[in-house]
């Protein structure tokens, strides 16, 4: 039995699909049963010709924080694809990241430990990554810099890694992958999905900084390819393209027929907001969005290493034009 959780967020639904069409025993948490009525949704678009692949997904409701349920969802799991998290870049959601990303990981780490789990497989991210800035393209051979600031997201997804890095020690074994900006259709009111969203509305504004990017397609299958591997105990950076945030949104705006962003915000400009922000915040009027570390991230040049899976496997990334062309056939 395979156990998918957060099966109603943008990899896990996708990744659930794939198990299920493996004709894999899956099973897969939830929280909301409006999220999974989306994810019947998409099932049903995605795979039209097996009308039943939805009801062969023994779903779940629990989160990763609530033990008991949590509990019993392991009862004959072999492997874990952990995909439930918090994502925001916000510095107020620090304690909510840390309770979803750190705290839920460890149930999760405990859980596989006790039930005799035979692999982990975790979902992470770049901004797990924490190296210094100096270095201009990122591997997995460097480490977490504590030398600098990071985002509240960025300390909660590498407290998560190193739980599962000490569950590897414990003798679970793990996988973890760290894509970049997933690149995925049908869930645009979150993660990625929120750029062609805002693309589709018109966005006025880019950021100066480099991103990485990969298919949602590609995070999928690298992930069961590698949980399905004799390969254990290593990290793999999933990031197909480097390129700048402005290349990127063009290339968006071009498959969706829109208006490109014009309105550079540069650093300086960036920085001048947050000290807004800050002075709204010590007034009681908003909570500040924006941090120091935010700010570092969206225009900086730093880029990402995606090879190490294509040298060990016969994996080969999606292009990253293809796979902008197939989302804007969707939105």
């Amino acid at each position: 039995m395979i156990l998918v959780t957060g099966g109603t967020g943008m990899v896990g639904a996708h990744l659930l699909l794939a198990c299920v069409k493996k004709k894999h025993l899956t099973r897969a948490t939830y929280r909301y049963s409006e999220s999974l009525e989306k994810v019947r949704t998409l099932f049903e678009k995605l795979a039209p010709e097996d009308p039943q692949c939805f009801d062969r997904v023994d779903w779940v409701q629990t989160h990763v924080n609530d033990l008991p349920k949590l509990d019993q969802a392991f009862e004959g799991v072999t492997q874990v694809y952990h995909c439930a998290a918090k994502v925001s870049l916000a510095q107020f959601h620090k304690e909510k990241l840390n309770k979803t990303n750190i705290e839920g990981t460890a149930n999760i780490v405990n859980l596989c430990l006790k039930h005799k789990v035979k692999k982990l497989g975790y979902v992470s991210s770049i901004a797990a990554l924490g190296v210094e800035k100096e270095v201009t393209l990122v591997n997995e051979n460097h480490l977490w810099s504590t030398n600098q600031n990071h985002t509240a997201y960025a300390y909660s997804k590498y407290g998560a890694e190193l739980e599962v890095w000490r569950g590897s020690q414990e003798g679970l074994e793990v996988i973890i992958v760290n894509p970049g900006v997933i690149l995925g259709a049908h869930f645009w009111n979150r993660s990625s999905g929120l750029i062609f969203q805002k693309i589709g509305s018109g966005l006025n504004f880019y950021p100066t900084g480099t991103t990485a990017v990969v298919a949602l397609e590609d995070v999928v299958t690298s992930l069961l390819l590698l949980m399905e591997s004799q390969i254990k105990n290593e990290r793999f950076i999933l990031v197909s393209e480097n390129m700048k945030q402005k290349v990127l949104l063009d290339k968006i705006a071009s498959a969706f027929k829109k208006k490109k962003p014009y309105f550079p915000l540069g650093k300086g400009l960036l920085i001048f907001l947050f000290i807004i922000e800050k002075s709204l915040e010590v007034l009681g009027l908003r909570k500040s969005f924006l941090s120091l570390s935010l700010i570092e991230t969206l225009c900086g040049d730093q880029e990402y290493d995606g090879a190490k899976i294509t040298q060990l496997t016969d994996f080969k990334y999606s292009h990253t034009d293809k796979t902008i062309t197939a989302i804007s056939k969707h939105y």
